[in-house]
């Protein structure tokens, strides 16, 4: 069977942007010169944007830009906290679409990309030709305490969860709330120290077991572990170690970094304001055993914005897969016709 995926591509021009704060940041476009502008948001926050994200849509229907956001992937300096917010990766896209002479773009954003594409096209409807959204995260209280309250994701990894939560103190694990502050505290100690631990992740021959003594390691082994139907913990060390530690290191940190900030964004903001979005073009695209982001949010988007294309996949979970893009290739079919 062939794959849905589009083929590999090398950029075919890169740069790097300073943005105030101290930060700079990396940006690069890959497919047709010409072609209908798109830029895409990583997830995390702090994620970064991979390769992968270059094989996401025709590369010669679209002019695709990708951003590393503040203090993640390529961009400067590493983890870097102070000036990293909501905000302010708004006003990074409005600067970056500026220097490269764009009038208006698709933005498309996977899981906190969705966050941050809701967040950006609200605050900017007329930089937007279009909006699409997968995997979708409204930054919201109950979201964010899906994943660290017993009562929720733990119900379905119960596995995951001991091996993530194992070395806490009991009275870290008693709220979501606690468990967030014990992590961040422990992972800003870790940045303290060096990152002993994590920076064995590009040694084959350090087991998993010893790198779950590290905070950082273990929540995004975590949140790997829940992003998929199955993935094993000797599949997520190898897909991680492929990346290198720093990607582990930033997507944790700054990951945390927002969660205990509330994603910077006032409560339920993202559908108080879904009303701005009614006249541009959207498709929204979820999957209905994702659980990282539950479903709910991406039904409490699409009633909010019944404008919007809303597909729902069957049999599938948070991360990117064969299923996913699937469906986003024909959502994009769609809205090129909309778009005309």
């Amino acid at each position: 069977m062939s794959t849905p995926f589009f083929p590999p591509s090398d950029p075919y021009r890169s740069g790097r942007l300073p943005v105030g704060d101290g930060h700079e940041i990396y940006w690069e476009q890959v497919g047709n010169p010409e072609g209908t502008p798109l830029v895409i948001l990583h997830g995390g926050p702090g994620s970064g944007c991979s390769p992968k994200y270059r094989q996401l849509f025709d590369p010669q229907r679209y002019c695709i830009t990708l951003m590393d956001q503040r203090g993640a992937g390529r961009s400067t300096p590493h983890l870097q906290l102070a000036g990293n917010n909501t905000q302010a990766l708004i006003a990074d896209l409005e600067a970056l679409r500026a220097l490269l002479g764009i009038d208006n773009w698709i933005a498309f954003g996977p899981s906190w990309g969705s966050t941050l594409a809701l967040a950006y096209a609200q605050a900017h409807q007329g930089s937007l030709l279009a909006l699409v959204v997968e995997a979708v995260f409204l930054g919201t209280d109950d979201e964010l305490a899906w994943w660290h309250d017993r009562a929720g994701a733990p119900l379905f990894y119960p596995d995951a969860w001991t091996d993530f939560s194992a070395p806490m103190p009991d009275r870290a694990k008693h709220s979501a709330s606690a468990v967030l502050d014990w992590c961040f505290d422990a992972m800003r100690e870790e940045e303290a120290a060096g990152f002993p631990v994590l920076r064995q992740l590009d040694d084959p021959g350090v087991p998993v077991e010893a790198l779950r003594q590290s905070a950082l390691y273990r929540w995004t082994e975590y949140e790997e572990r829940l992003s998929y139907l199955e993935v094993t913990p000797q599949a997520a060390r190898e897909a991680f170690a492929a990346r290198g530690w720093k990607y582990v290191a930033a997507h944790s940190l700054i990951e945390a970094h927002y969660f205990k900030n509330k994603c910077f964004l006032e409560p339920d903001q993202l559908i108080r304001d879904a009303g701005r979005l009614s006249s541009l073009p959207m498709a929204i695209l979820h999957s209905r055993f994702d659980m990282v982001c539950p479903p709910r949010s991406a039904f409490r988007l699409a009633d909010a914005c019944p404008h919007a294309d809303f597909q729902l996949i069957g049999i599938n979970g948070h991360g990117m897969t064969h299923a996913s893009q699937h469906e986003l290739n024909a959502m994009m079919q769609r809205l090129d016709g909309r778009l005309g």
